[in-house]
């Protein structure tokens, strides 16, 4: 990938990646806008490993020797209609408060359109937080009509 900063690699996570996927998990907030808020949390490994084994996950890190600097989680959703099989919808972003402004995010999203090239897949969507909609704007992403909305049933 070019742009990154030297000794930078990203790759796809797969079931193997359960110690490096938990580990992320207890400190993801370092890749937050906030760093106050709690961390997401690890699974059960064997959580994690049906999280990383299950096809319709793409979870990608950037990697600086054994340090986690970025991550990006899509998941692949089947289309109901005509047209490419499935599109994506990209849940969540981050890259680390030390690691921000050198290529890494978007390092990351041509990762994932690189995937979608080869896998027949032509659209992704993200709910973007706010402060993050300057970022897939300038990635070539475009505002769509309408608002994302959330239930939570208690």
């Amino acid at each position: 990938m070019t742009g990154l900063p030297a000794g930078v690699a990203i790759r796809r996570l797969g079931p193997e990646d359960v110690e490096l996927f938990n580990t992320l998990s207890e400190a993801d907030n370092l890749f937050d806008e906030d760093p106050s808020v709690a961390p997401s949390g690890a699974l059960t490994p064997d959580g994690a490993r049906d999280f990383l084994a299950d096809p319709s996950v793409l979870f990608w890190v950037a990697e600086y020797g054994s340090l986690t600097v970025g991550f990006l989680h899509c998941i692949v959703q089947r289309r109901r209609t005509a047209g490419p099989w499935a599109e994506i919808l990209l849940m969540e972003m981050g890259v680390h408060l030390d690691w921000r402004r050198q290529g890494i995010g978007s390092a990351l999203v041509s990762a994932m359109e690189f995937w979608m090239a080869g896998s027949d897949v032509l659209e992704v969507w993200v709910p973007a937080n706010t402060y993050a909609v300057g970022f897939y704007l300038k990635s070539g992403f475009i505002a769509d009509e309408g608002s994302i909305l959330v239930k939570q049933l208690h």
